[in-house]
């Protein structure tokens, strides 16, 4: 079994099962995963509020990959264990202006950076952040010819924001092509549930 490390560039912000697969791997091995922010690196400690609304949303969900699976066909089932992910140091937290279920209390856009401290985060001291990273797009190619934005998931998987995918997770998601062709990122320091509390953030994914 062979290790392999996929940096995060170039990224990819839609699924299409046509993208070539930037690495080739076998089943058991393992894959250290460079991922950059949700945002697809727009996004920097420096920058305000004002800034953030220029940015491209046609790059939000900035993934890694696609990483082809040998052996793994249609119909067959990919594991995927998630050995380890860890953070950067600096995440962000926005509010967007007519997105979400609260867009009526919240008008106005916003952007909050975080600290990343090892386990947590003081930034909004005296309150404690514990950190527990994860990747909220971790999603093999749908079976559909075409590109298709990568905001809804699926039987695929996809953006699911699911905070329990952290370290020791294992993951199991349907091959819908050969290889499976899996991607992940959109990273996370924290999350509370619904998602109701989150940040984004850089990270490395095992």
């Amino acid at each position: 079994m062979a290790t392999y490390v996929l940096s995060a560039n170039p990224t990819h912000s839609r699924w299409n099962r046509s993208l070539p697969p930037r690495l080739s791997i076998a089943s058991g091995d393992t894959v250290h995963i460079e991922c950059v922010d949700s945002s697809g690196g727009q996004v920097h400690p420096a920058m305000s509020a004002a800034e953030f609304l220029s940015i491209d949303r046609g790059r939000i969900h900035a993934l890694t990959g696609p990483i082809f699976a040998g052996g793994a066909d249609p119909g067959d089932v990919l594991q995927i264990d998630v050995l380890e992910v860890a953070h950067k140091g600096w995440g962000w937290s926005s509010v967007s202006s007519g997105l979400g279920f609260l867009k009526e209390r919240f008008a106005e856009s916003y952007l909050f950076h975080w600290q990343l401290n090892g386990e947590v985060s003081r930034s909004l001291a005296p309150a404690v952040v514990p950190l527990r990273p994860f990747c909220g797009v971790m999603g093999v190619a749908r079976a559909e010819e075409g590109e298709f934005r990568t905001r809804p998931p699926g039987p695929f998987g996809g953006n699911m924001d699911v905070r329990e995918l952290c370290r020791g997770a294992t993951l199991y998601l349907p091959v819908l092509n050969p290889g499976a062709l899996f991607s992940a990122g959109d990273a996370h320091a924290a999350q509370g549930d619904g998602k109701c509390v989150s940040m984004e953030s850089s990270a490395r994914r095992t």
